[in-house]
């Protein structure tokens, strides 16, 4: 569902693929999540990316894909990757042409024009982000600017509905017991904010090589973290970013160094249940 792939020209829009998951969700009653309204990395290349132009089609992609969907989703990110404290900005954003476009308000103008839309409020509205799961300075520099984000929109009255934590984590570098990483959820549910687990998954790529090893490293990763975050606060989902080892990003953007297949997810590339998917349910009735 992102921009680019919705419109990938200027005069033509392709909705084929997402119009089929649509009608399997509704086959099987599952609710379905919007990813994503509004994100740096998924601006078609046919976008103006003069301010004013930019604010224009943005926001009419925005309202077309809402208005479109209205009352059959389950909820949406609105807008996702805002932070990158690295960029230099006091507030932590990202410098992206959204941003350009609509100065540090940009969050406010895409939750108050989704909520105007989905009137009926059926659709939970997501401010999506990555990185705010591990320790070291950069990852608490981020939350400390999410925290402060969060602050400042509510006393606003922007209709954030939910927080999204994408949790892409690695089995080697596990995350659980940072108490950085506790007191944020904690810091964020005194905010009243819920939050939802978005795109979980664990990257292999520093396991041995041997496949039962390896698949039980990746497990403890899941049940730990899952653990971790519902000791602090209950998600509304956890939503794996893919269900099968064949689909995932990973083997891609993460391959191990020894070539063998990665094994991130919980199915492997049969769709056999693996350890994973077991530690996902454990986590989940517990």
């Amino acid at each position: 569902m992102k921009w680019s792939h919705l419109a990938p020209a200027a005069d033509h829009q392709d909705w084929y693929a997402m119009d089929r998951l649509m009608d399997f969700a509704a086959s099987i009653g599952a609710g379905m999540r919007g990813h994503t309204l509004w994100w740096h990395g998924s601006i078609p290349a046919w976008v103006d990316q003069d301010a004013s132009s930019f604010a224009t089609l943005a926001l009419d992609h925005l309202e077309t894909t809402l208005r479109s969907l209205a009352g059959r989703m389950h909820s949406w990110d609105v807008v996702n990757e805002v932070l990158a404290p690295e960029d230099g900005r006091p507030d932590g954003l990202r410098n992206t042409p959204f941003l350009r476009a609509f100065g540090r308000g940009l969050i406010r103008e895409a939750f108050h024009r989704a909520a105007e839309i989905d009137r009926a409020g059926q659709a939970l509205l997501v401010l999506n982000e990555t990185g705010l799961e591990y320790g070291g300075q950069a990852a608490e520099t981020k939350r400390r600017c999410m925290l402060r984000l969060l602050e400042r929109e509510l006393a606003a009255g922007t209709p954030i509905g939910c927080l999204g934590l994408q949790s892409h984590l690695d089995a080697m570098d596990n995350p659980v017991g940072g108490a950085e990483f506790r007191a944020f959820l904690r810091e964020v549910v005194d905010l009243g904010m819920p939050i939802m687990i978005t795109e979980l998954d664990v990257s292999d790529a520093g396991c041995p090589n041997d496949i039962r090893v390896r698949d039980r490293i990746v497990a403890d990763a899941y049940r730990a973290f899952l653990d971790t975050v519902m000791a602090q606060a209950a998600p509304l989902a956890v939503v794996t970013w893919g269900l099968s080892d064949r689909q995932s990003w990973l083997a891609t953007a993460r391959p191990r160094a020894d070539g063998a297949p990665v094994r991130p997810l919980p199915l492997d590339s049969r769709l056999g249940s693996k350890m994973a998917m077991t530690a996902l349910q454990d986590a989940l009735r517990s």
